[in-house]
């Protein structure tokens, strides 16, 4: 049964390629075919402009010498050739790198900049062309490096950027973990550095603490160590609470007193979740001076925090006037 089917199909498709009609599109075809060969060839004979990626290394470092900013990973080099060659250099084996000896540019300082002429790696890479190849243009059209041997320093690390709670929150706690870093750069560059900032950030509406590795903001010629932080957001729920602050006087002469009405008022203020129980009515200084009170004209005397603890906010005293009254005080032993 299967070869007989095998058998049909042959046959219908002979009977269909030697048809007249499809004799002729096979002749067309083949003709096409040979004219598109003969364009191929006649076109890579000419000359064209192709761009390759080549690997660059900087090589034979010494282990005592950090490069603080790296060469570019790879050149863009255009190059001029007949297409048969150019095809070679597309299709045939990956680009070696091209090597920068850090011997060759080596003078013996201690930390510094290295500008490696164009002229010294395009000998290096025509090298390994074919002689009939011809290097139009290189890109980057400046390469360095900058190194250090010694000159080093720590600087805080600064957030960039902004973070903001939902309404309802406030920021708890923001922190870089380290909160400073190792800076290496030539004496000249190392100087101007007195922190580092990381990559900004645009965090909004917070209602969880949040988390992340950044990278730190680049400067040209200098290294980190590390180079990426965490950087740790803790975020807070606000809640109400109100606590009874006794008033007291403060420079008070030793022969007089103050008695006000009422000797305690409420303070009502906004704290986060987590401080809720561990703020108490002792962690608010609520003081009258005996400057103030002469000053004072009226009956009543406005009532001021001196001192509060962090982290509170929206902050109300009431009553904010109270009935005052100073009061002579009796010497001990007097009638």
């Amino acid at each position: 049964m299967d070869s007989t089917r095998i058998r049909k199909c042959y046959e219908t498709v002979k009977n269909f390629l030697l048809s007249h009609k499809n004799k002729e599109f096979l002749i067309f075809l083949f003709f096409f075919f040979v004219s598109a060969a003969f364009w191929l060839l006649q076109s890579l004979n000419e000359d064209f402009d192709v761009e390759l990626k080549v690997p660059l290394n900087l090589e034979h470092v010494p282990a005592d010498v950090v490069i603080t900013s790296e060469l570019p990973d790879d050149l863009n080099v255009v190059v001029r050739d007949k297409g048969t060659v150019l095809v070679r250099y597309l299709y045939g084996k990956e680009q070696t790198p091209v090597a920068v000896d850090y011997r060759t540019y080596d003078k013996g300082e201690a930390s510094g900049r290295v500008s490696v002429p164009l002229t010294d790696v395009q000998k290096r890479l025509q090298g390994r062309l074919l002689s009939s190849t011809r290097i139009v243009s290189l890109k980057p059209d400046t390469l360095e490096y900058f190194f250090n041997k010694g000159d080093r320093k720590k600087v805080p690390v600064r957030l960039a950027g902004t973070v903001e709670p939902s309404p309802e929150y406030y920021l708890r706690h923001v922190e870089f973990s380290p909160d400073s870093v190792e800076v290496l750069a030539p004496s000249s560059i190392l100087d101007t550095i007195t922190e580092v900032s990381s990559v900004p950030v645009a965090w909004s509406g917070l209602d969880e603490d949040k988390a992340a590795r950044l990278s730190l903001h680049k400067v040209r010629g200098a290294k980190f160590i590390p180079d990426k932080v965490e950087l740790k957001v803790l975020v807070d729920l606000y809640t109400e609470k109100t606590v009874e602050v006794p008033i007291v006087g403060l420079n008070f002469p030793a022969s007089k007193d103050l008695r006000t009405f009422p000797s305690k008022v409420k303070v009502n203020f906004r704290v986060g979740m987590s401080r809720f129980k561990s703020i108490t009515a002792d962690d608010f200084v609520l003081a009258v001076t005996y400057e103030e009170l002469l000053q004072n004209e009226g009956p009543k005397i406005r009532l001021h925090l001196k001192s509060m603890p962090p982290g509170v906010s929206n902050v109300r005293i009431d009553p904010a006037e109270v009935d005052y009254l100073i009061e002579q005080v009796q010497e001990e032993g007097g009638e």
